[in-house]
């Protein structure tokens, strides 16, 4: 891909872990303590387990990113049929507002009891849109407004945010780009109220932000694929991101034993190829 021209991947995740009941004060303490601040003493925290990454980067012929929003579902249908075969466990989708992705989520999971979380990050990160609004950024005006509506959205009080937000909106006599602005930011949260019942999810002991799919993006795409003067081309650029979430997955021998069995059977189709004993070092 030439400068100018970037395309964005589409990155899933799936993964089971056990739940881990929090409080509403414990989070916020979490997400605003200082750098120097050491954590409190908690409970370990459980592990993500069989954790498979997916990313795919498609377009079809009018260049949408339907046919990778398809891919990507679809392979996260077929692994919540396979862990959750009897329907009995919690099944969580944790995205950001994108509806999009909502909407597929809804199509690919039909008749499937799931759960939609907001990732509370990118909650906040609109929230501190808005103060920024109201505020210098970098204000300790900004960080208490942030914490003060942070504090009403985990304890499960997202109309109380958005009538705060308006509030603020008429005393300060918003008009023009401010006001569109925070329009937008309580039209996003309007839009998704349904999905941030923080203080129920925690309660239940579900997760709330996104940090193993931040964290795939980083390792699969940005680490990779982003690097200064790249160019890709798309059918390369899915190679590549094939084999790294492969390697992500701890998939990478299971990978390997693939490659040579079917090498084998090309290379040798009349010999020994479909012998269980037969095998070469062939490169992956």
């Amino acid at each position: 891909m030439r400068a100018g021209t970037k395309k964005t991947a589409l990155l899933g995740a799936v993964y089971t872990i056990d739940p881990f009941v929090r409080t509403p004060q414990a989070v916020l303490e979490a997400l605003f303590r200082e750098p120097r601040q050491s954590p409190e003493a908690a409970a370990p925290r459980p592990k993500p387990c069989f954790k498979r990454v997916r990313a795919c980067l498609q377009r079809d012929e009018d260049d949408t990113t339907a046919p990778q929003t398809r891919t990507i579902f679809s392979w996260m249908a077929c692994e919540v049929a396979q862990r959750n075969p009897g329907e009995e466990k919690p099944v969580i989708v944790l995205m950001d507002g994108q509806d999009s992705l909502w909407n597929a989520a809804a199509e690919h999971l039909p008749g499937t009891e799931i759960t939609e979380i907001l990732d509370l990050l990118h909650a906040t990160s609109y929230l501190w849109e808005a103060a920024h609004l109201l505020h210098p950024k970098a204000s300790p005006e900004a960080a208490r407004f942030v914490r003060a509506q942070t504090q009403r959205m985990l304890d499960g009080h997202i109309a109380t945010v958005i009538r705060a937000l308006r509030r603020q909106a008429a005393s300060h006599h918003f008009k023009g780009k401010r006001l569109e602005d925070l329009q937008r930011i309580c039209g996003y949260f309007a839009n998704n109220a349904h999905r941030m019942a923080y203080d129920q999810y925690l309660a239940h002991g579900f997760p709330i932000a996104s940090g193993v799919i931040e964290g795939a993006c980083r390792c699969v795409v940005k680490d990779r694929m982003e690097r200064s003067g790249m160019r890709w081309v798309i059918d390369g650029a899915q190679a590549m991101l094939g084999l790294r979430s492969i390697h992500m997955s701890a998939l990478w021998d299971e990978f390997r034993q693939f490659r040579i069995h079917r090498e084998c059977q090309r290379l040798y189709p009349f010999s020994a190829a479909n012998d269980d004993d037969f095998s070469l070092p062939i490169a992956a």
